[in-house]
């Protein structure tokens, strides 16, 4: 599904897999039944062709593959169907399209257009019923592509004749298609585009054309700057899947884009001026690679994962909790024994259970980031101060790239904790009678008698469960 950002891959699947269930109906008698039907029968031996050269893939998305085949070997009809899908997808689904923050300093161009959202109210609307405000859109739509073509960030590409092309086909021919849609409506809507445009032949020279297009949106305070890397990573992800390549290369942002996003960091941090600060710009921009494991339990449960240095360090014990698989239903905290400091949630604060007798400096979970921590630092996370689960946390090394798929996990060992089973006790004594094949009854009651194997863990579940929890 290339035609779709990974965010709303990954909410259909969930939605298929929770509320969707699928059966076999032989009275099925709808019109593109028919013709699915039809296509089969005169393409046999294409389809089985094709599905042979695809044995590489796990046979749960064979069906998926079949689904695509039939599409283009319908022609005509078949891209209506994937059409309209990705019409009710993007009305589900929509990305949205930030603006820049209020005085955002990249924002250094005067634009001699209006901005698009002016237009705001028209969209969904049918085209062919509003014909003066299309004209005033694509009129506004040519203003852009012009001052974009001789502005710093088109002109290295106002030589290349399609790039005009490329633009006006997407923003006056693709949007106003059928429906009132603007550049800031749905960033989603130009992955459908792009996909259509692979298979039609294009190469990846389109991902330029707007890589460098909405850069020159936020220059002049259309878009926020991070919309350049979700343009980016969608349309690089589109064209890996298209060429068969699954694993998309992540985007490495520039010397120069990095300094842009520190700039945004301190600019945001003038929200919090009068209060504690707890952010290292000089770090905000790094990623951060953390190794945390399970304490006093064998074999090993750990993870090794990568998380943002701007992200809260809430947001970094949420992760913890998330891909160790804990439920949130207890308090938390996370201690850096070395520098004295003790991150907690103000309403999680219990003078009973506060670690060293009080002598650590208390600190807002929220208010402070992973920048605050350094290469090498040793903490300590407690989850469930009545099971009392700990977990060493180590800082690995940090890189100056970003990611926009943060957090990500990227090593494990062991399914992680159970809730509720009493803590390290507890798992290890389920561990041991679950490898005797003993496993006491009433656990099993417990449990659902779905018993769980506590040497597997599915690295790719835990990182779908890591976009939930940002979602």
């Amino acid at each position: 599904m290339g035609f779709l950002t990974k965010k709303q891959q990954y909410r259909i699947r969930d939605q298929v897999t929770d509320y969707v269930q699928y059966r076999y109906n032989p009275d099925e008698t709808g019109p593109m039944i028919a013709v699915y039907k039809q296509c089969i029968h005169d393409h046999q031996t294409e389809l089985e062709e094709g599905l042979k050269n695809g044995g590489r893939l796990s046979e749960n998305i064979v069906m998926s593959d079949l689904s695509l085949a039939l599409g283009a070997m319908i022609g005509e009809k078949g891209s209506q169907v994937l059409n309209h899908f990705c019409q009710i997808v993007n009305e589900e689904v929509p990305i949205k399209v930030p603006k820049p923050r209020a005085n955002a300093k990249y924002c250094t161009i005067k634009r001699k257009f209006r901005d698009p959202r002016d237009w705001q109210k028209y969209t969904g609307e049918d085209a062919a019923d509003n014909p003066a405000i299309v004209t005033a859109i694509k009129k506004n739509n040519q203003k852009m592509i012009t001052q974009f073509l001789k502005s710093r960030d088109g002109k290295a590409l106002a030589s290349q004749g399609p790039t005009r092309d490329v633009l006006d086909d997407y923003l006056n021919g693709y949007l106003l298609h059928d429906q009132i849609r603007l550049v800031t409506t749905n960033l989603a809507l130009l992955n459908v585009y792009y996909w259509f445009a692979l298979s039609a032949g294009q190469d990846d020279f389109p991902i330029k054309v707007f890589e460098s297009f909405f850069t020159f949106l936020s220059h002049t305070g259309i878009v926020s700057q991070s919309t350049i890397q979700h343009v980016v990573d969608n349309m690089q992800d589109a064209w890996e899947i298209f060429n068969g390549n699954i694993e998309a290369a992540p985007h490495e942002l520039s010397e120069d884009e990095v300094k842009e996003f520190l700039k945004e960091l301190e600019e945001e941090s003038h929200q919090y001026e009068g209060q504690p600060q707890y952010v290292c710009p000089e770090r905000s921009g790094l990623t951060y690679e953390f190794i945390v494991t399970l304490n006093d339990f064998k074999p090993q449960i750990s993870r090794r994962f990568y998380i943002a240095g701007d992200q809260p360090i809430v947001n970094l014990q949420a992760v913890i909790i998330e891909i160790f698989r804990g439920e949130f239903e207890h308090m938390y905290d996370l201690v850096n024994e070395q520098t004295g400091d003790y991150f907690i949630l103000p309403d999680f604060i219990d003078e009973d259970f506060m670690p060293g007798g009080g002598k650590y400096n208390v600190i807002d979970a929220e208010a402070a980031t992973v920048s605050m921590l350094k290469k090498g630092d040793q903490l300590v996370f407690h989850y469930d101060y009545g099971d009392s689960w700990e977990f060493n946390v180590t800082v690995g090394k940090t890189v100056a790239n970003y990611d926009g798929y943060q957090p990500i996990v990227v090593g494990a060992h062991g399914y992680g904790i159970i809730e509720g089973i009493g803590g390290v006790s507890g798992l290890e004594t389920y561990y041991r009678d679950y490898q005797r094949g003993q496993v006491d009854s009433d656990i099993k009651d417990w449990l659902g008698d779905q018993l769980i194997d506590l040497d597997k863990v599915d690295i790719n579940e835990l990182n779908h469960q890591l976009r939930m929890l940002e979602e």
